[in-house]
């Protein structure tokens, strides 16, 4: 089959608009998608970030919400230890919907590719680069979170967001992604459904690192976990060393939703 990604732009809202609705509705767990006001889409379809659509045959049949925090009070950096003069330079990978009949066709990681190559353009800039990248995903889809993985995203935490749901946290440098974990880095896994494991661990200083479908043990997926902090930038863009010292990730008080 043949999908092209096309960059969409402010006459698309009415498109995303429905196809966010057509996408919510047929979800059997509603709870695992969180929809986006009007107002956001607008500012995202703007200059207030970027948005991509996936055609086949003309028809649109899965999009990706890319978002700029900028000044704006919802800017999920807030959830983690980056620092506040970095949080200008902060991009949610916000929305990814995909209409049920194309699902398994690999369209995010389509979309995902697309969006990385042209944020990777925005990275430099002391006041306008983009060089930090958030994005968060439901404990209960473990394939979200596998998709975020391998577009380089790793959970840094949990969080709740969105009117109280469970979220991972995931965060990616931009554009170098995470530097590899030095040789002899202590390893585990938890699985997905123990959310207060999963806590603690990262209020430990565990960062998640990939996911693993096929063990032995309950559960359907178990997160696999370094310990380690998370790489991030200081204010001039250099890179923190592994091992230098962070503070541990915990969860904080519910910002701003998108509204």
């Amino acid at each position: 089959m043949t999908f092209d990604v096309r960059r969409l732009g402010p006459g698309d809202l009415e498109l995303l608009l429905g196809l966010q609705e057509r996408i919510a509705s047929a979800l059997p767990d509603p709870g695992i998608f969180q929809t986006s006001t009007p107002e956001f889409i607008a500012y995202c379809l703007a200059d207030g970030g970027r948005c991509y659509g996936v055609l086949h045959h003309g028809e649109t049949v899965a999009y990706r919400i890319v978002y700029f925090a900028r000044d704006r009070p919802f800017n999920l950096a807030k959830d983690s230890a980056l620092p506040p003069e970095e949080h200008a330079a902060v991009g949610h990978w916000d929305t990814v919907a995909v209409l049920p009949g194309w699902r398994g066709h690999g369209l995010a990681r389509l979309m995902n590719a697309r969006a990385l190559a042209d944020v990777a353009d925005l990275a430099d800039g002391a006041d306008t680069g983009i060089r930090h990248l958030f994005a968060t995903s439901s404990p209960h889809n473990p394939h979200g979170v596998r998709t975020l993985s391998e577009a380089g995203f790793q959970p840094i935490g949990i969080v709740r967001k969105f009117g109280g749901k469970l979220r991972f946290l995931l965060y990616r440098p931009n554009p170098q992604g995470w530097p590899p974990a030095p040789a002899g880095t202590p390893e585990r896994t938890v699985p997905f459904q123990d959310t207060g494991a999963l806590e603690e661990a990262f209020r430990d200083g565990w960062t998640g690192t990939g996911i693993d479908f096929d063990f032995d043990g309950p559960g359907p997926a178990r997160l696999r976990m370094h310990r380690r902090p998370p790489p991030f930038d200081d204010a001039r863009g250099r890179q923190v060393p592994d091992g230098a010292a962070q503070a541990p990730q915990r969860p904080i008080p519910e910002q701003e939703s998108q509204a």
